[in-house]
């Protein structure tokens, strides 16, 4: 959640470079935003999955497809923080539905990543994944400035 709190605080303070490249290989904050709640609603995704079926496979994220097709360029700072906020407090809630027990079972993370992990594993990789993304926003900071 720590993470995430940063990350919005990024987005809302970036102003007009929010949406800035800071060089053609490297995505926006705002583009980073998009991502981040898209890893949260994917993540979760897969969660509720393994809680339900035995050892399924999630699916692939496709990342670079979602921003070179054009999924975020409607994207607001507005619409991304909000709904960072929104998917960390349903992620949250939904680890914390979970038992002991069935934080321990089984799914094959993705198409992309086909390894077998516990609903444990792929929690834990979401917090990586925000603050991994965290330092990729913080970054753009600095060299936009």
């Amino acid at each position: 959640e720590r993470a995430i709190r940063s990350f919005v605080e990024v987005i809302t303070s970036a102003g007009l470079e929010v949406a800035r490249r800071p060089s053609p290989t490297r995505w926006s904050i705002l583009e980073y935003g998009g991502h981040m709640r898209d890893v949260l609603i994917s993540i979760r995704e897969r969660i509720i999955t393994a809680a339900i079926l035995d050892a399924p496979s999630g699916v692939a994220m496709n990342r670079e497809e979602r921003v070179s097709l054009g999924f975020y360029q409607h994207d607001t700072p507005a619409d991304v923080a909000g709904e960072l906020s929104t998917m960390t407090n349903l992620f949250v809630k939904t680890i914390t539905s979970l038992s002991a027990p069935a934080l321990l079972r089984h799914l094959i993370y993705s198409p992309a990543s086909p390894y077998e992990v516990t609903i444990l594993w792929a929690a834990a990789q979401a917090v990586h994944e925000a603050e991994h993304h965290l330092e990729d926003v913080k970054e753009n900071v600095a060299l936009l400035s």
